[in-house]
């Protein structure tokens, strides 16, 4: 494998250019691919070169590659978890059951996210632009006047009166009602046969 990195120079010194180019994101992504080995027998320059080519893809706005990479994630969570959640299944012990399963449900729950970020990316979520935004805890902004005051009105209060019911009587105990007829003889007394109230 070719450690070597093709660095050009822009009017700076040699140790200036290292440091630009060291901390491109390609470059830093590059150095990790090729310490994995997954570009085992590529050199760190033609790395770059191909993560360099990547990023301007996607500055032109060209996503595929993006929406590649989500795809084959969630599917690789995906895997992870159906094989996490096989070993749960037949696990001796309930510890390790248990230990599995988290994992697994961790995996499932990592493609589910990878699948949202997939499709915010094919529809973007819609922006909404806020002129004022009040944070804060009992804070009230009146923009502008209004032709009502902001006060609410004082509404007439219902008058407390006693209810009558369909066929005339009412529900006052104290009203004078006409006697039952399960008891006629404790009609009501007469004017004449009342106690004379004191003070009259």
């Amino acid at each position: 494998m070719n450690q070597t990195l093709t660095i050009p120079l822009n009017a700076e010194t040699p140790s200036q250019a290292l440091v630009r180019k060291a901390l491109t994101p390609e470059c830093l992504s590059a150095v990790v691919l090729t310490t994995c080995e997954i570009v085992a027998e590529a050199s760190i320059s033609d790395a770059v070169n191909e993560l360099t080519r990547q990023t301007a893809a996607i500055n032109r706005g060209d996503m595929s590659r993006p929406e590649s990479m989500l795809m084959a994630q969630a599917h690789t969570l995906d895997g992870i978890f159906a094989k996490l959640a096989c070993k749960a299944m037949v696990a001796n012990h309930s510890d390790t059951m248990e230990k599995l399963l988290r994992l697994a449900l961790k995996a499932q729950n990592q493609s589910r996210a990878t699948l949202q970020t997939l499709a915010e990316l094919k529809v973007p979520k819609q922006v909404a632009f806020v002129r004022q935004a009040n944070i804060g805890n009992q804070v009230q902004v009146n923009n502008g006047t209004r032709e009502t005051p902001a006060r609410p009105r004082k509404t007439k209060k219902a008058q407390n009166e006693l209810l009558e019911v369909a066929h005339g009587e009412r529900l006052d105990t104290r009203a004078q009602s006409s006697a039952g007829s399960t008891n006629p003889a404790m009609e009501t007394v007469a004017e004449q046969h009342r106690a004379k109230k004191p003070g009259r």
